[in-house]
């Protein structure tokens, strides 16, 4: 190890033995302080003779400059021929080979690129083919199953499959089928019990009509068009339906089919009767157990389900598709036992598919000039060309290029277990060759070769001119060179180390340079000096020793924010980088103080070294230690933090994860220069951290040893379970508890000088408010944010109105009384619903910075006591609780803040501002509208029963009367607090918020509006909205109104109108940010949307449990969400981005949205299955007689009631 690791290494290993005595590293300081001391004098008594020695130094340097430069102008001028020779061979011979190289290079990229999409179209192929015999095979077990079921009376060939257009559906979709139909084998002997039967069960088809449709209009023929006896299948194209006369040993009349038959007359057709069909039967039921595949064609004896009208809408549906491309028709045999094919054929399932339909959407957008020839052993040939996410069908025949032969890819389409296949008559076997075209290659033919080589011969042609004009001008550069290396000299003189220095000076002195190196040049870099690690030569181009050492006792640390993440996500930036810097902060200061190395930050993870850069025999214990403080620190900051940034700040943990071993540390030279470790104790300290738990020190079973060395056993407890680590395997590790020692008290958040006015007033609500008694912790932390939010509005709304007026808004008491008394209340806020409310118009008068506004003590205690309450009036339910309205809070708050202006508004004039009013329609000049947009949220669920209105109205609730059986919990929840609001606690907060009447009334309107809003179930409600937004949004442009309020319209009706219709979206803004926000948690991150959604499900569930809800909604919850999604939350998050004010949330909330679909398909069974279990094991089991079934007798449902409000002091 390098003497530079040693300096000062005697003083700290003294006091590292006294803290292991019991001594703090704080005891040492003035020891430590006397030998840096002692060191910096030590430095600076030798700087002089450094100085004396580098200037001499100088002086020679320019002297060997000077007589460096006279002899390589010699050698130039002897080497000039030789040199211009090489350099135009050499311009010769890479341009050749650079245009060679790029030629194959391209050549290449071509030939990967095919073989990866021709892969593509192979899977997709493969694919499709796998998943019409495992459609068909499922769908033949089905009937199988139903014909041997104990349950029915059926059996074939007397079979129909209830549901059966539910089910057909099912196979459809997953074998990508036009159509399916189900056949039975009906034996001489049976006819006429099989014309008895299919007559007197033929209404599965007007009830698949239903099933599909929901009407029976699509069947053109009454049910007597049906003919009790088998037809003549070739008679199917004349229009008429012929009794079948041939006597056959059997007959496959048509019975069952999706979709649903437009007439019932083409049931009972036989297809015996058809030649072609004949052949394929009997080779179906001689093979048993196959699957066999037809001659292409329209029809091929299989009646179409819909019109020709209808058939060729469906394939218009399928971009470049037509009814005239070819169609396969797939058969498959149905056994009499389920399972087994030896038991006998009862019946054929057909499928009937079009195969551009299974080319669709292979290749990406831009993608061109892939064929694909389908052939069969009929002597059937199609060609496809995929055209990034179509397929257009060339027509029948092979019409590749011959070209391309050379990269054929050629695929099977049949897959065939019996051994003669290919000797039964009547099917096909299916080839498919994929090939490249001249389209698809041009596509990497370009003219980068002739470029780069151009760009290569002139770049030599300019080099060879620039060494000519060089030799001409040497003398002069000579000149040059020496001023310009004595001004190099000085500046390195002035930005580097005297080491750094030293290593950068002639070659002569590199015996010095040598010894040099060893010198403090690490420790001088980890001191600051960073721009020691951005040398790497000397001025003669020498290369010099990285700074670089080997440390064979070292412990790191690796932590890691869990739920940070999901967390951010619904974060602004700021809010992000407050919570890391607050934890990052405090744990910088901690390292400091018990002398832990921080190495660097990656996004959420703190790493931190102990025994770097100086080496220290207790590095695990200190290091252990370290954690122990951090971990601590990490708990308390969490807490005070969520009262800044929002619910669910406390939630978050720090894992941690500790390992101990060799270490090279050293300075990365480059831009950027830092200090980095490298080695496998840091990849295995950070799969440490990645497998710890959430408030938890895991350590490795080297760090646990060492730790044991140093007499700190009692610290260490075996994990239970080995954890598996990439390349480690089984790895047994271990927790740490650092036991019976102090954590020191350290401020809860650091100070920052730039503590914000809303800060302030937060310790100001902290230092004067009394906590409600009743509430937890948690809440009381969501209260005091919840007031911070609203404070902020409230201050912007005292300034804007400061600046119109110039003069106090407080009302008085009387003047208040008389305010409350002019509003005339319905009886049922639902019939205040308004279709539009008029906000404000601009004011040109500016505002305030709220900043500077000092809103009144006994205002802020009404405003905290408002909102104590309020979250005292919220019921425990899992679900709609006052955690969920902070949530919401935060959504709108959030959404308010990203309303914004075209990017071409300059908001520092007035002008400006005035066109930044209408772009956003009004709501980012009123604060009084989104201080009622928050209030909105934050009482929306006040006194939530945790059932649905439905629910309330059937049980026959008072609320359910007293509201008219309409958005019950919506309007009670709005009472409840608008009451609370007008009582005379708050006089104060009212005088601030309502300057008069008007301001009242506006609120009061906004209040209803938003609140009302979050009932998406009431009808009327519904057509009000769909009817608003028709009017808003989908007559013409959206901003034609917002420009016409731009204009001098002479005409005051139209004014009016342009006015009403920008309020009229801004009332629709309002709502929809009010109802996004409501169910906001669809929206965000995964894991947030999964809390919430257990949460729902919890709440359903113990309403079940308490016979307040029909259905478990674990019956439904899968599929339920699903349509949750389609129907009302990607529609919204559209109508977010259609509002035209969001900018990139918009997006955010509907990619967030798309994803948790997705990843709902995916795992979304498998979570509902833990939820299930989770809320059984939670609140136990609905038994048969009603009763609950607890796993844990002392579990208790939520509580329905609480004690009244006690009073708050403030």
């Amino acid at each position: 190890m390098s003497s530079f690791f040693r300096r000062n290494t005697e003083a700290q290993e003294e006091a590292w033995r006294d803290e292991e005595q019991g001594k703090s590293l704080e005891d040492h300081c003035s020891k430590e302080s006397r030998v840096e001391d002692v060191s910096m004098d030590l430095s600076f008594t030798g700087s002089s003779d450094d100085s004396y020695r580098y200037s001499e130094d100088q002086r020679d340097e320019i002297k060997e400059v000077e007589k460096m430069a006279q002899a390589d102008t010699k050698r130039v001028a002897r080497w000039r021929l030789a040199a211009t020779f090489v350099l135009l061979l050499t311009a010769f011979s890479v341009t050749f080979t650079s245009y060679t190289f790029l030629k194959q290079e391209e050549k290449n990229n071509f030939e990967t690129a095919f073989d990866q999409f021709s892969r593509t179209v192979s899977d997709a192929a493969l694919g499709q083919q796998r998943d019409i015999r495992e459609a068909l095979d499922s769908l033949s077990t089905t009937l199988s199953a139903w014909s041997n079921s104990d349950k029915n009376n059926e059996s074939f060939p007397f079979v129909t499959l209830p549901n059966w257009q539910a089910i057909a559906k099912n196979t459809m979709n997953q074998g990508h089928f036009e159509s399916v139909a189900f056949a039975p084998i009906v034996f001489r002997g049976q006819e006429q019990a099989w014309y008895n039967y299919s007559s007197a069960n033929i209404n599965w088809v007007p009830e698949a009509h239903m099933y599909e449709y929901g009407h029976t209009e699509r069947l053109i023929h009454p049910v007597q068009s049906f003919h009790p006896y088998f037809s003549a299948y070739e008679s199917y194209g004349t229009g008429q339906f012929l009794e079948e006369t041939t006597s056959r040993p059997f007959y496959v009349p048509f019975w069952l089919f999706s979709p649903p038959p437009i007439s019932y007359a083409w049931l009972n057709g036989n297809y015996m009767a058809n030649p072609p069909l004949r052949e394929t039967i009997n080779s179906l039921l001689a093979m048993q157990n196959e699957t066999l595949v037809r001659k292409n064609g329209r029809h091929n004896g299989i009646p179409l389900a819909f019109s020709e009208e209808e058939h060729a809408h469906y394939h218009s549906t399928l971009k470049n598709s037509s009814i005239q491309n070819p169609h396969g028709f797939v058969y498959h045999p149905v056994h009499e036992q389920t399972g087994n094919s030896s038991s006998g054929v009862a019946g054929i399932i057909s499928g009937t598919h079009a195969w551009d339909a299974a080319l669709l959407n292979l290749l990406p957008e831009g993608v061109a000039g892939i064929d694909v020839v389908i052939r069969n052993t009929c002597n059937q040939t199609y060609t496809y060309n995929l055209v990034g996410h179509d397929a257009f069908f060339e027509g029948e025949g092979d019409f590749h290029d011959i070209h391309y032969d050379a990269y054929e890819v050629p695929l099977q389409l049949h897959s065939y277990s019996h051994a003669d296949f290919d000797n039964f008559p009547g099917h096909c076997l299916y080839t498919m060759h994929i090939y490249p075209s001249c389209v698809f290659q041009q596509a990497y033919d370009t003219n980068t070769p002739e470029i780069f080589a151009l760009i290569v011969a002139i770049t030599f042609v300019c080099v060879a001119l620039a060494f000519f004009i060089y030799d001409s001008t040497q003398s002069t550069r000579n000149t040059n060179l020496v001023h310009k290396a004595a001004q190099s000299n000085a500046i390195l003189t002035s930005l580097f180390p005297d080491t750094i220095r030293e290593r950068l000076m002639h070659q002569k002195q590199e015996e010095q340079i040598a010894s040099s190196k060893k010198k403090g040049n690490l420790k001088a870099f980890l001191h600051g000096d960073a721009a020691a690690g951005g040398s790497g030569k000397t001025l003669d181009g020498y290369l010099d020793q990285p700074m670089a050492d080997l440390f064979l006792d070292v412990t790191l640390l690796f932590s890691d924010i869990s739920g940070f993440t999901a967390w951010a996500s619904v974060r602004e930036p700021t809010q992000v980088f407050l919570l890391l810097e607050s934890l990052y902060g405090a744990f910088d200061k901690i390292a400091k103080r018990r002398g832990i190395f921080k190495v660097e930050t990656v996004g959420d993870c703190y790493v931190a070294a102990c025994g770097i850069p100086t080496p220290r025999p207790n590095h695990s214990v200190a290091m252990c230690r370290f954690a122990r403080e951090v971990l601590s620190k990490t708990d308390v900051l969490l807490k005070e933090l969520e009262v800044i940034l929002g619910p669910d700040t406390a939630d978050l943990g720090l894992r941690v994860g500790i390992h101990s071993g060799p270490v090279t540390a050293g300075v990365l030279r480059g831009e950027k220069a830092r200090f980095q470790l490298f080695g496998d104790t840091v990849n295995t300290c950070s799969r440490l951290e990645s497998t710890s738990r959430v408030g938890r020190v895991h350590c490795s079973k080297e760090t646990a040893e060492h730790i044991v060395k140093m007499g700190k056993e009692a610290w260490l407890e075996r994990r239970s379970d080995p954890i598996a680590l990439k390349g480690k395997g089984m790895l047994e590790t271990f927790w740490v508890n650092v036991h019976g020692e102090r954590v020191p008290s350290v401020a809860s958040l650091p100070n920052m000088n730039n503590e914000t006015a809303a800060e302030a007033t937060r310790n100001d609500i902290v230092k004067h408010c009394k906590p409600l008694p009743g509430l937890s912790e948690k809440t009381h932390r969501l209260v005091d944010w919840n007031v911070e939010m609203l404070l902020r509005i409230l201050k912007q709304i005292v300034g804007a109105r400061a600046a119109a007026t110039k003069h106090t808004m407080r009302l008085s008491s009387q003047s208040r009384s008389r305010q409350v008394q002019k509003l005339q209340l319905s009886s049922n806020p639902l019939d205040e619903v308004r279709e539009i409310i008029m906000l404000p118009e601009f004011q040109k008068c500016g505002a305030v910075d709220a900043e500077k506004v000092k809103i009144p003590a006994d205002a802020i205690k009404e405003l905290h006591h408002l909102v104590s309450v309020i979250a005292y009036k919220y019921n425990d339910n899992p679900f709609h609780n006052f955690d969920h309205a902070s949530h919401v809070v935060m959504s709108v708050v959030k959404l308010m803040s990203r309303i914004i202006a075209p990017s071409h508004l300059d908001q520092s004039d007035k002008a400006a501002a005035s066109r930044l009013h209408d772009h956003t329609y009004g709501i980012t000049s009123d604060p009084l509208t989104q201080f009622a947009c928050a209030f909105s949220a934050l009482i929306h669920d006040l006194d939530h029963s945790g059932v649905s209105n439905a629910q309330l109205v059937k049980e026959g609730s008072e609320l359910a009367t007293k509201y008219e059986g309409r958005s019950v919990a919506e309007q009670n929840s709005l009472d409840l607090a608008w009451d609370l609001l007008m009582q005379s606690d708050f006089e104060n907060l009212r005088a601030l918020l309502f300057k008069d009447e008007s301001d009242l009334v506006r609120f009061r309107q906004l209040v209803v509006n938003g609140v009302m809003s979050t009932d998406i179930v009431d009808k009327e409600l519904k057509s009000l909205r769909n009817d608003r937004w028709e009017k808003a949004f989908k007559s013409g442009n959206t901003r034609d109104s917002t420009n016409a309020m731009d204009m001098s319209i002479s005409n005051w009706s139209r004014q009016e109108e342009a006015r009403d219709d920008v309020n009229r979206k801004a009332t629709i803004v309002i709502e929809h940010i009010i109802q996004a926000s409501d169910i906001s948690h669809t929206m965000q991150h995964w894991h947030v949307y999964r809390k919430w959604n257990q949460n729902l499900f919890e709440e359903l569930y113990v309403a079940y449990l308490k016979g307040r809800m029909d259905k478990d909604p674990a019956t439904f919850w899968y599929q339920g969400e699903f349509g949750f999604f389609d129907f009302y939350i990607i529609p919204l998050t559209q109508k977010l981005k259609d509002c035209g004010v969001f900018g990139v949330s918009s997006d955010e909330y509907l990619n967030y949205a798309k994803k948790n679909r997705e990843e709902w398909e995916t795992r979304g069974e498998e979570v509902v299955a833990e939820m299930v279990a989770a809320a059984r094991e939670k609140y136990g089991i609905k038994a048969a007689d009603g009763s609950i079934v607890r796993a844990d007798q002392e579990q208790a449902l939520p509580q329905e009631d609480k004690p009244v409000t006690p009073e708050i002091e403030c």
